[in-house]
């Protein structure tokens, strides 16, 4: 299988905040119809250097895993799901990492 990890950014440039609301919203809109064999929330802080402004940004950040078999359609769903987000709120990008895993349920 392979496992993919998304990273969803919660600050808008300028530093504002994307709300508890539109997460939640996004989550259940989008997410969880895209993804909808299940996956897993998780909320972080993270870290990541902005090439613009050549500086660190520290931000909250929600991570999104999501375990599937390997298939050009799902990754363009996901690919489609990144877009969106970054589309809806001004995200410069959505860090995604897939990698093979062995799984059992």
């Amino acid at each position: 299988m392979i496992e993919t990890t998304l990273y969803f950014g919660q600050t808008r440039p300028g530093g504002a905040a994307i709300t508890e609301a539109e997460w939640r919203s996004f989550a259940e809109n989008r997410i969880a119809t895209t993804l909808k064999e299940g996956y897993t929330i998780i909320r972080v802080s993270g870290s990541w250097f902005d090439p613009e402004a050549k500086i660190l940004i520290s931000e909250p950040t929600y991570v999104v895993v999501y375990l599937h078999r390997n298939s050009a359609h799902i990754s363009g769903k996901i690919d489609s799901l990144k877009q969106w987000y970054k589309t809806q709120f001004d995200q410069q990008s959505v860090l995604r990492v897939d990698k093979k895993v062995r799984a059992t349920f």
